[in-house]
């Protein structure tokens, strides 16, 4: 009885870490979209003449891991949005952390999203005998779909694992933030400016964080980075200069105005083929929300 309290407990304590990320993200990119992992946003009918965004890396999400004393088995639980819509990427525990890689130490279920970016998976892991330790381990999940070159097995997102209550004798519960990654272009920051004059929209975009002297396709979409949805317009690449700081201007012709909501911008991997997966990630996104 006091091992279902125990796990009633820490779902709603899940359930609420993740309620709070998918309030802060609001908002990635492309394909079809939606709510509920079905249907994305409509932009409001209100409008403006100017808006903004702040750029954020992403995906984001939440890991939870649960070990029971008893049975010696470990729960992983992942919640995920901000993937490339309709994706899977592979996922794992290591040694070390998100900054200093170590040796594998567990592979994990694929994570795998739906057409809005979101994924929520759950793995569990039979014989682990030593329980979670205090720190030395962490969770990546990689840009996939595979691990075949750099491209394909660079960590999209991790969390580094810390247990102070680390024991052998009771059973244990972690929650961890998936964030920022320490490969190229993973931790990428910067805003966006949109402006109407002259029945004209121009999108001026700022970033940080690139790869140096790479470029990157950009698109305006409709819905938000937590529950992406269709392309709205083409942007124009992102460029970074020697120092990774890149920047993108576009004009778009007649369009009279902003919706208030709806929005969002996201910065892909590849700079001109977005075909496969592994070139789609949209490793930076916006939501238009910050109205002048």
């Amino acid at each position: 009885m006091l091992t279902k309290k125990i796990a009633k407990r820490n779902f709603i304590h899940f359930a609420l870490l993740l309620g709070a990320v998918l309030l802060l993200l609001t908002a990635c990119d492309s394909g079809n979209g939606g709510s509920n992992g079905s249907v994305a946003p409509a932009p409001t009918s209100s409008t403006v003449n100017s808006a903004s965004a702040i750029i954020r890396h992403s995906p984001s999400g939440t890991v939870e891991l649960m070990w029971d004393h008893t049975s010696h088995v470990l729960t992983v639980h992942m919640a995920l949005t901000g993937l490339t819509p309709k994706s899977s990427h592979p996922a794992h525990i290591n040694a070390g952390s998100c900054k200093s890689n170590g040796k594998l130490v567990y592979d994990l279920s694929a994570v795998k999203s739906t057409q809005i970016g979101f994924a929520d998976v759950i793995t569990k892991i039979k014989d682990v005998s030593e329980g979670i330790p205090e720190t030395g381990w962490y969770v990546d999940v990689n840009n996939g779909p595979g691990m075949n070159g750099a491209d394909q097995s660079m960590a999209i997102t991790c969390a580094n694992v810390f247990n102070p209550s680390a024991s052998t004798k009771a059973s244990q519960n972690v929650q961890a933030t998936l964030a920022n990654a320490f490969a190229p272009n993973q931790a990428t920051s910067g805003d966006a400016q949109l402006s109407v004059k002259d029945n004209k929209l121009t999108i001026e975009l700022n970033v940080k964080g690139l790869a140096p002297n790479s470029k990157h396709m950009v698109h305006l979409h409709s819905g938000s980075c937590a529950s992406q949805g269709p392309v709205k317009y083409d942007l124009k690449n992102v460029v970074a200069n020697a120092s990774g700081d890149g920047t993108s201007t576009t004009v778009i012709p007649n369009i009279g105005s902003i919706p208030r909501n709806g929005w969002y911008v996201n910065i892909h991997l590849g700079s001109s083929d977005l075909k496969t997966q592994t070139s789609y990630d949209p490793f930076a996104c916006g939501d238009i929300t910050s109205l002048r």
